[in-house]
């Protein structure tokens, strides 16, 4: 069972590894979900700072404008950048999502900057490297309104969100890239874009309590995790094994049991449902098996009965009409051809019988009148049933068709009590089947035999002259159109009933 073990191991261990990677693949997903929320979080919380703080600034002006916004950076504000009314890149201030000081072109003037804190620092640098960064539109704006003039002063300061926008591609610092700006705030003066900032966000594992958090995960999952599962893989791979061993085992010696025609065997009880059918269907064919050895001994011994008996009397009336105990008559030769013509038809239903189950057995269908066949048929064979006045059509083998009522017609006949011939009726049923239905009165046994085994009403059969091969030659030419045979009681009634699927 080692290559059992195996294949249970290795699906075992690969499912254990899918789930693992799903939950880390979901644990990603999730703090992506998270870093994304907390940007847009700390954005919109800079943003209501800012709308609660707009009433301070003094001047019409865009440096008075970026000092207010300065001013109210938290903590959790990494950095501001800085672009023209063009939307080209001036300069920032701060450090990157990842904590890396920004660079400042060397020519930049910081005009009027209040810088609050040692974290929003200013590093000017001659040479800096740019990449393409993609930048969303603006979400809000800060719109000032002036008098006009030579000297302009402040008449008004507004703060509203704009609506959403095509994004554009702007030449910054290369420690920047597409995910870093968590918004953009515009400026305008008098309508007129004057500049705008770009708000930088600390990323969520900036922080160290989070970042050990993450790595602390990470590492339960692939440290711990993948030794755990090959532990759990081996030990359900070999509990599942065991038992499946013992299954098979089971199985295996039940076959084997069978295979030398003993038919008492048992099974050590199944775990899973899987075992469990295939040990019932074995049961099951067990049983068959034994039935099929009982019947095949019982046909030998009924054949044998069957064939002798008149094989029997035709030894006695020949060795007495050797004897000079039987006069050699016509009376003597009557018998003699009467035991004789029973022999030659009992022989002829068991190779009828033999040829309906062979492979070369066929029946070739087409259109019959159903009572224009049973007429002509009973006549030849001297047999008595009543008629229907209506007539119906069978896709049927003809000969076959004529071999199963009079068959069906002589076990009725044969069985019937009072002196009422049976009773034919021609209908079509439901599905477009051609049902025939032959009726006599009686009764059936009790209890009831396999009336379409071979010889299973044996010793009725004998006692009443039977072969006890016409009902199971009904049943084997019924099967072979793909139709049905049924025998039941009704009352004071036994019916037959043939029935023959429709023409397709």
């Amino acid at each position: 069972m080692r290559h059992q073990f195996l294949r249970l191991f290795f699906s075992i261990m690969a499912i254990v590894v899918v789930l693992i990677l799903v939950q880390v693949s979901m644990l990603l997903i999730g703090n992506y979900r998270i870093a994304m929320d907390w940007r847009n979080r700390v954005f919109e919380e800079f943003a209501l700072t800012v709308q609660d703080a707009i009433w301070q600034i003094s001047s019409a002006d865009d440096a008075a404008v970026f000092n207010l916004m300065l001013q109210n950076t938290s903590e959790r504000i990494s950095g501001l950048l800085i672009r023209d009314g063009n939307g080209e890149f001036v300069a920032t201030i701060g450090r990157s999502p990842l904590g890396k000081q920004l660079p400042t072109p060397g020519d930049f003037e910081m005009r009027n900057a209040q810088i609050a804190n040692a974290r929003m620092q200013v590093a000017y640098q001659d040479e800096i490297s740019y990449r393409r960064v993609k930048v969303e539109s603006p979400r809000y704006e800060i719109a000032l309104t002036t008098t006009g003039g030579a000297l302009p002063l402040l008449r008004g300061v507004a703060f509203r969100p704009m609506a959403p926008g095509s994004s554009s591609r702007v030449e910054l610092p290369e420690a920047l890239d597409d995910q870093d700006i968590a918004g953009t705030i515009a400026i305008t003066i008098d309508g007129v874009t004057r500049g705008y900032i770009d708000v930088l966000v600390f990323r969520f594992n900036y922080y160290a309590p989070t970042a050990f958090a993450l790595e602390g995960i990470l590492a339960v999952f692939f440290i711990f995790s993948m030794p755990l599962a090959l532990i759990i893989s081996i030990v359900l791979a070999a509990v599942v094994s065991k038992r499946t061993e013992r299954s098979v085992k089971g199985i295996q010696n039940a076959l084997c049991k069978l295979s030398r025609g003993e038919f008492d065997i048992s099974f050590p009880r199944q775990h899973t449902e899987e075992m469990r059918a295939i040990s019932e269907s074995i049961a099951t064919l067990a049983k068959d098996l034994e039935r099929h050895q009982r019947s095949r001994k019982e046909w030998i011994r009924n054949i044998s009965h069957d064939l002798n008996t008149p094989v029997t009397s035709l030894s006695i009336l020949i060795n007495g009409a050797i004897d000079g105990i039987f006069p050699i008559d016509e009376k003597l030769l009557s018998s003699l051809k009467k035991e004789n013509d029973t022999l030659s038809e009992r022989i002829a239903s068991v190779g009828y019988y033999s040829f309906l189950l062979s492979p070369d057995a066929k029946a070739d269908k087409e259109e019959v009148s159903v009572r224009s066949l049973a007429s002509d048929t009973l006549a030849s064979k001297g047999l008595s049933c009543a008629l229907p006045d209506n007539d119906i059509e069978a896709y049927a083998d003809p000969s076959l068709l004529s071999r199963a009522l009079c068959e069906v017609v002589r076990n009725a006949d044969a069985y019937r009590t009072g002196d009422d011939v049976p009773l034919m009726a021609l209908r079509i049923g439901g599905d477009g089947s051609s049902v025939i239905e032959v009726r006599n009165r009686g009764s059936l046994p009790k209890p009831l035999p396999q009336f379409f085994e071979p010889w299973a009403r044996g010793d009725e059969s004998r006692t009443s002259g039977g072969s006890g091969l016409g009902l199971p030659i009904v049943y084997q030419i019924m099967e072979l159109h793909s139709g049905s045979v049924m025998i039941a009681e009704s009352g004071a009634f036994v019916t037959v009933t043939l029935k023959f699927p429709k023409r397709p």
